[in-house]
């Protein structure tokens, strides 16, 4: 059986090696001869140093331009996507900025409504409430100081409401009452004038007060500085505006250029007031109290009304009361009339002998061993320079109407009993009988 099948293989392997030959024997290719000699093959004309040089240039310039004409369209392909990117762009922004404008156009609407409303205070209730506004203040502080006291809600709107009407160069400090129905021109109007201030003081001067101690009776009150006010006592800025001054020397021993003319009565005061204003308004006060009738009682007397103050002075500081000042006002004008006749040159009055001071202890310790007043009644004849303290009309109405007497001393005892003497050793016995001796 083994056998048989191989016999068999060998045979299938021959028959198939005959029809292998005979497929390779019989295999030819069928190409027409007109194809065969049309796909001869040609050699690509030479370049070389014989060829026609124009051909390579319009070739080469021919490619240039291709190449010109690839970047251009290029180009423009590029320019017309930007175009459209930025034609998206505008209308993306366009759409934004008209948003903006809208939001913003409502804000400043909204604000102008408000600040408006808040201007002419539509809408709020009445209501007093007290503020206190400082010394020289800005618009910003005073606008807080609104704000925080509910008077006004618009603070920037009040601020832009005083610029745009120059309200905001002055505001008086102090307290005012002010009302949350007022609005912006009255709330300022009111803190523009003083006489709208609440936080008033009464200050009584009382007859005598001379300027040192007047200036510590202000600062006492808190009406301004005693540095402040002795300063502004010695300047001559208001001679001009005041008549009353004019007739006033131009003395360089004066302590004080005032003094005298600060007319002792009762005034109104404001906290941490203006001292210029606080200076007119006792000088202005001294010249309504010198009436016209008064001023030409000065006239006839053929004094001036310096001289008649500064006599009027020296009685205030002397008399020990009313009655008692027409007599110290004849023993002194006895003096300075016809005192020379009994070997009487000065006037002799210790309220003199100090001054600006009222008593030795008053002067400062380093100057006290040293110091010599320009003022001595004791060592200057006549009259001093000036007012020893701002006198009353009694004393002033004594200075012009003396009693008549022949009195060339006085003095007072301890109780304020006065003693008067013709003579200078009738004046010893009663320095003895008043305890001075």
């Amino acid at each position: 059986m083994d056998e048989y099948n191989k016999n068999g293989r060998q045979e299938e392997e021959e028959l198939s090696r005959r029809l292998h030959e005979k497929r390779v024997s019989n295999f030819s290719l069928n190409i027409a001869e007109e194809d065969l000699e049309s796909s001869q093959y040609q050699e690509p004309p030479a370049i070389n140093s014989y060829s026609d040089p124009s051909v390579a240039q319009r070739q080469s310039a021919q490619a240039t331009r291709n190449e010109k004409q690839a970047k251009k369209r290029a180009a423009r392909a590029h320019k017309a996507r930007n175009k459209q990117k930025r034609k998206g762009n505008r209308r993306f922004f366009r759409v934004v900025w008209l948003v903006m404008v809208v939001l913003v156009s409502l804000v400043i609407g909204q604000y102008g409504v408000d600040g408006i409303n808040d201007m002419l205070a539509v809408g709020r209730q009445a209501v007093a409430v007290t503020v206190d506004i400082p010394v020289d203040p800005t618009t910003e502080e005073v606008a807080d100081i609104l704000e925080e006291k509910g008077i006004i809600q618009e603070k920037s709107f009040f601020i832009l409401y005083a610029s745009i009407t120059n309200s905001s160069e002055y505001y008086s400090n102090g307290t005012f009452q002010l009302d949350t129905s007022m609005d912006y021109e009255a709330i300022i109007n009111n803190l523009q004038r003083t006489a709208n201030r609440l936080d008033t003081v009464t200050v009584m001067i009382p007859e005598g007060t001379s300027v040192v101690e007047l200036a510590e009776l202000l600062e006492e009150n808190g009406v301004c500085s005693a540095a402040d006010f002795l300063e502004e006592c010695n300047t001559r800025e208001l001679d001009e505006s005041y008549d009353v001054l004019t007739q006033m020397p131009d003395e360089g021993n004066r302590y004080y250029h005032l003094e005298g003319y600060l007319f002792p009565d009762t005034y109104e005061f404001y906290k941490n007031d203006d001292v210029t204003s606080v200076v007119m308004k006792l000088v202005n006060n001294c010249g309504k109290r010198l009436s016209e009738e008064i001023r030409q009682e000065i006239t006839d007397s053929g004094r001036t009304i310096d001289e008649v103050l500064t006599l009027a002075s020296i009685i205030q500081a002397e008399a020990a009361n009313k009655d008692d000042m027409y007599m110290v006002s004849s023993v002194l004008q006895n003096r300075l009339r016809d005192g020379a006749q009994y070997d009487i040159y000065t006037l002799d009055c210790d309220s003199t002998r100090y001054y600006p001071y009222k008593t030795q202890d008053q002067i400062p310790e380093d100057q006290r061993e040293t110091f010599v007043s320009s003022y001595n009644t004791y060592s200057i004849q006549g009259l001093p320079p000036g007012p020893i303290c701002n006198p009353g009309l009694d004393a002033i109405d004594a200075a012009l109407h003396p009693a008549e007497t022949n009195f060339y001393y006085f003095c007072h005892d301890a109780e304020g009993m006065a003693y008067y003497a013709q003579t200078a050793a009738q004046h010893q016995q009663n320095l003895v009988e008043a305890g001075l001796r």
